[in-house]
């Protein structure tokens, strides 16, 4: 099955963002696998030519998953691709950073079409090159595991600091929902936190737009909505690899970065949980060491962010703390240089926020404003829990003390104002972590 993808996230969004419909990902395949291969094998026939010249991106177990299919469905509609495998290194698998870009640069021959096959590091890349190469990109997704898919944003870590560089979504995403359930459960729960994230970022995303003028849209908010149900009423069903339960995940991921699309932004999907996360990654690189997948930490922050706000919101007259966040070299270790100039306008953006809300119509708008659209820590746990995903700190392989400096060191390395500034603002931080782990993570 082929759908127009903008026409699919309905016709609110049609009224209201009608003028940004090129910038959508204009065609979502799915399908059995081998119809699903083939389909897309037309798309890109069309994309690029009956003479284009194609790349595709896989990694080893990408090109097991649908790689195979893949180069064999484009070598029957006459478009024989030049298949890149990328290589893991130090027993991980490839990441998408600066090095490894300039790496695909000097290695893939000229193309008319780049193709990523597999799930968030490869899909990134290939965006990231073909729009360095001023050349579309397609994906054929092989997990549920994050909302990049169809997100004109790229996720890497540049000098070691983990980046948004904005570049073009993929022009087709294809997937089976055979090959999206046979995936690592954990892909799949990672999925489920990156999507669920978007509860607490929606809140941060109407933050910016009362206290900065940042542009909002109720129809892209909305975007997922109608998708949630499919996996939120059953959510033990992505616990047992449920086809209909996993596609429902992929589905909304889908439209999760189709939202950040229209915008221009990753607010409508990101906000403070996912700087945890961001700051979790980064130490492990720092230090050497492994780190789990972005989703599962994203849903582990969402837990810990709508707890936070629940303590922040509460408050009726906060003394506003306008002084700039500590910025724990230590901590940061290789990567401070690196993160001191964000931490220096993050420490700006934090003063001018706080300078408007000082006056107690602004925090009293913001606090009515927010809360009403938060859901509840225990509805948040009970979805990570029944459906086997991380929800607990050492579910991600870390301790207390780690997760606790990422919570505390999140807000340096990026300008955005989050929940996380929020809090410390309002003087929460850093003394009610240990209670919302105690309560919620443990």
């Amino acid at each position: 099955m082929i759908e127009d993808l903008f026409d699919a996230l309905g016709p609110r969004v049609a009224a209201e963002m009608g003028a940004r419909r090129e910038r959508v990902t204009p065609a979502l395949i799915t399908g059995s696998p081998d119809e699903a291969a083939a389909e897309f094998a037309q798309q890109a026939r069309t994309l690029c030519g009956n003479e284009g010249r194609v790349a595709v991106l896989q990694d080893a177990r990408t090109a097991l998953a649908a790689g195979h299919l893949c180069v064999q469905a484009l070598g029957e509609v006459g478009l024989p691709p030049h298949a890149h495998t990328l290589s893991d290194a130090d027993g991980h698998g490839p990441v998408c950073d600066d090095l490894t870009k300039q790496h695909l640069l000097a290695a893939l021959p000229a193309f008319d079409l780049l193709v990523g096959v597999g799930s968030g590091v490869i899909s990134d890349l290939a965006k990231w090159v073909a729009y360095e190469r001023d050349r579309p990109a397609a994906v054929f997704a092989t997990a549920a595991s994050m909302n990049g898919y169809t997100a004109a944003n790229v996720a890497p870590s540049i000098d070691g600091v983990k980046s948004l560089f904005v570049a073009r979504a993929h022009r087709v995403v294809a997937t089976s929902p055979e090959i999206l359930a046979r995936a690592p459960k954990r892909m799949t729960t990672a999925g489920l936190g990156d999507v669920i994230a978007k509860w607490v970022s929606t809140a941060d995303w109407r933050m910016n737009q009362l206290l900065f003028g940042e542009p909002y849209s109720g129809a892209v908010a909305s975007i997922i909505d109608e998708v949630e149900r499919i996996y939120l009423e059953r959510p033990e069903a992505i616990a047992a690899g449920d086809a209909r339960a996993v596609s429902g995940v992929f589905r909304a991921l889908v439209f999760s970065g189709c939202a950040m699309t229209l915008q221009g932004s990753s607010l409508p999907a990101s906000g403070g949980e996912h700087l945890i996360s961001h700051a979790l990654d980064m130490r492990a690189h720092a230090e050497g060491v492994s780190h789990d997948l972005h989703g599962r930490q994203v849903g582990v922050a969402t837990l810990f962010v709508a707890a936070l706000y629940q303590y922040v919101l509460e408050l009726a007259a906060p003394s506003w703390v306008t002084g700039p966040l500590p910025l724990d070299r230590t901590g940061w270790g290789v990567l401070a240089d690196a993160v001191a100039p964000h931490h220096d306008k993050q420490g700006r953006r934090m003063a001018a926020a706080c300078e408007q809300l000082r006056d107690p119509a602004v925090w009293e708008r913001l606090r009515s404003t927010l809360a009403p659209t938060l859901p509840a820590p225990e509805r948040i746990k009970h979805v990570l829990k029944e459906a086997n995903a991380a929800h607990r700190i050492d579910h991600l392989g870390i301790d207390r003390d780690r997760f606790v400096w990422a919570v505390l060191n999140g807000a340096q390395m990026r300008e955005r104002f989050t929940s996380l500034d929020l809090a410390w603002a309002a003087g929460v931080l850093p003394d009610a972590v240990d209670e919302i782990v105690d309560t919620w993570l443990l």
